[in-house]
């Protein structure tokens, strides 16, 4: 009773509910909404000191009940430090967190610029005293410019250093940067631009082609074109300015990345770092979770949320090597944290999908952050077979879901494993799951904390829960249903779209604002989740649901089969099926297409479930993939032209995918 009275005096709020319960005895669904009612009653320092509490009960340093749900129990907090539970996210800009975090330690190494070109040999390294050198001198030019506050700057650029710099320097005066992928088709760029009334935008030269268009028809004024030597060299440069003004005759004032930066040089006044508490720091731009194209609005304080997670949480510790776009939300999270934590980072420009196991043999970085993509290519590579890969002390998976047998190969250990609290040092590859809407992370299966198919425990200043889809009604650990995800890296808003926003982020019944995020999953009782599927992927086949993303990692569980796509079709008499798309080993180019096909039809008989058994094959070359790293199941359907309403013969082909 000694301890029930500590909380009491604590929680007075919640006491009469906690004490009523026997050890072992879980809330029903009335309790649950009464504790949750109550727990709104709570002040951040009480919340804090709650935390606190059940990471005692978590790791057995307290004895008393648990409810039985994971948004009250938060069995995950066992893995996280006491100090680092309360500590707040501080109140500043992105520019103020990551140059604070450095200024003892400017002398370091921020960037390590390398490429395939010259096989990831000797590149440029860049200070944090340099790193920061170069943000003020571009923020000087865009004062002179008279780039305005909240102003919205787009930039459309691989995983160069102009990117980081264009993003701080942004956050320093600020105005929001918007990081474009280069896969955005050229009408969505000219509506960004019109709408948004864009007036400076920065270009890869290499895309101006496709924009082109687009540039023209826009009420652009300045156009900065970048070549990817900015940061070479002076000697070894090639400045290409004077002929892009005499080619590209759009009426725009071109100028390269020197002869802007140069304009602040005679800026004499001195530049105060901005902030305002709801500032939009940064726009990724997402299909999001209903499909249709979004614009991402992440506050300073969701970004600074994330570094100071992945920081206190104490998931990484050495250099990264990064190939990641900044226009996605994983790569501008990524950005921040390494700044934030003062990381040596291999810059690598390239997306890296088919050369990472080289980049990895050369460069033995300590972390990489990818996607499923990288570690299909790496366990398929000869440099995995021939044991030439050096020790990696974190491959990082986000994304999408890791199929299991990938997963297996590279980390040796089987379903049902987990470290629980002790660190294996083998492991490998540790999944991660996130969203764009929620700075890309809510999850990551951290050292200690890792279990076999799980995408993580909750990132230590976020809450998950799994609900009745489109509900707020908490469903108890083992039970499959929606993740949902509070904390403070959740989103502000989609850009001008309040009708999206109130679809993805709802208020529950504890007061808190949740991201729904269209994934099925569950959660153990110590805190691992799980992702079973897409809820738009779901579908019924002759009135059974049917998983597709379980079937491909079955089918990818299958010695001969490289990567695999589960789509669903609609049929005129089963509702819908699943059509598994599948790219083979490079070794079996010479088989007989019929024959595997009969095979693989064998062996999902005896291993699904009949309704999950695929209606037909199809061998492509090469799965599409997208710029997240995800297989681009929109175009794969699309190539396929598969139509089983008028059509249901069974296919047996191959798709070739060409550059489009």
């Amino acid at each position: 009773m000694n301890i029930f009275l500590v909380i009491h005096l604590t929680f007075p709020n919640f006491y009469f509910i906690i004490v009523s319960k026997e050890k072992g005895e879980f809330m029903n669904k009335e309790e649950l909404l009464k504790l949750k009612e109550e727990l709104t009653k709570l002040s951040s320092e009480e919340e804090k000191m709650r935390d606190l509490y059940l990471r005692g009960l978590a790791n057995g340093k307290i004895e008393g009940p648990l409810v039985g749900y994971p948004t009250i129990d938060k069995p995950w907090l066992k893995y996280f430090s006491s100090d680092k539970i309360i500590e707040d996210v501080p109140e500043m800009s992105i520019f103020q967190l990551a140059y604070l975090s450095n200024i003892t330690n400017l002398d370091n190494v921020a960037l390590d610029m390398r490429s395939s070109m010259n096989d990831f040999n000797k590149g440029i390294k860049i200070t944090y005293k340099t790193f920061f050198e170069k943000v003020y001198e571009l923020a000087k030019s865009m004062k002179t410019m008279n780039v305005k506050v909240d102003e919205i700057i787009p930039f459309i650029l691989p995983n160069v250093a102009e990117a980081r710099y264009l993003i701080y320097a942004s956050s320093l005066i600020g105005s929001t940067t918007y990081p474009i992928s280069p896969l955005l088709p050229q009408e969505q760029l000219e509506m960004i631009l019109k709408n948004e009334n864009v007036k400076t935008i920065f270009l890869f030269e290499a895309f101006f082609p496709k924009y082109e268009e687009a540039l023209k028809n826009s009420n652009l004024e300045n156009i900065v074109l970048l070549n990817g030597l900015e940061s070479m060299p002076k000697i070894i440069k090639i400045i290409k300015s004077k002929e892009n003004k005499s080619i590209h005759d759009i009426n725009k004032a071109i100028f390269n990345w020197d002869e802007y930066c140069n304009i602040g040089k005679n800026y004499k006044e001195n530049i105060t770092p901005y902030y305002r508490k709801d500032h939009i720091a940064a726009i990724i731009g997402t299909s999001g979770t209903t499909g249709l194209p979004k614009g991402v609005c992440l506050t300073d304080k969701n970004i600074n949320a994330v570094a100071i997670a992945y920081k206190n949480g104490e998931y990484f510790t050495g250099d990264f090597l990064d190939a990641l776009l900044p226009s996605i939300g994983y790569g501008i999270s990524m950005i921040h944290y390494q700044m934030v934590d003062n990381r040596y980072v291999y810059l690598i420009p390239e997306l890296l999908s088919d050369k990472f196991p080289r980049a990895v043999v050369k460069l033995k970085p300590d972390n990489f952050p990818g996607g499923p993509i990288h570690y299909i290519n790496l366990v398929n590579s000869s440099e995995f077979k021939n044991n030439a890969l050096p020790y990696m002390a974190n491959f990082i998976s986000g994304g999408a879901t890791l199929s299991s047998d990938v997963e297996q190969r590279l980390n040796g250990v089987t379903r049902g494993y987990a470290e629980n609290g002790i660190i294996n040092n083998d492991i490998i590859v540790r999944q991660g799951y996130g969203l764009s809407e929620n700075t890309a992370m809510g999850s990551y299966n951290k050292r200690g904390s890792y279990a076999f198919g799980s995408i993580g425990i909750p990132i230590i200043y976020e809450t998950v829960g799994i609900f009745k889809p489109d509900t707020d009604i908490e469903l108890p650990y083992g039970e499959s249903g929606e993740i949902c995800i509070t904390g403070d890296a959740v989103m502000k808003e989609y850009l001008k779209n309040k009708e999206e926003t109130d679809k993805v982020i709802k208020i529950h019944s504890d007061g808190k604002r949740w991201i729904h995020t269209k994934d099925i999953g569950y959660m153990d009782n110590n805190g691992h989740l799980f992702h079973v599927d897409r809820i738009k992927n779901i579908f019924m086949r002759y009135g059974f649901n049917v998983h597709p993303t379980k079937i491909s990692e079955f089918i990818n569980s299958i010695p001969f089969v490289k990567n695999s796509a589960v789509i669903g079709f609609e049929h005129k008499k089963e509702q819908t099926v699943p059509v598994a798309f599948i790219e083979l080993n490079e070794d079996m180019d010479q088989v007989d297409l019929s024959e595997l096909k009969e095979e693989l039809y064998k062996i999902c008989m005896n291993g699904l479930e009949e309704p999950s058994v695929p209606f037909d094959f199809i061998f492509v070359d090469q799965l599409p993939i997208n710029v997240g790293g995800k297989i681009n199941n929109i175009l794969l359907k699309e190539k396929s032209q598969i139509d089983l309403m008028n059509n249901d013969e069974v296919y047996c082909r191959k798709l070739y995918f060409k550059e489009s």
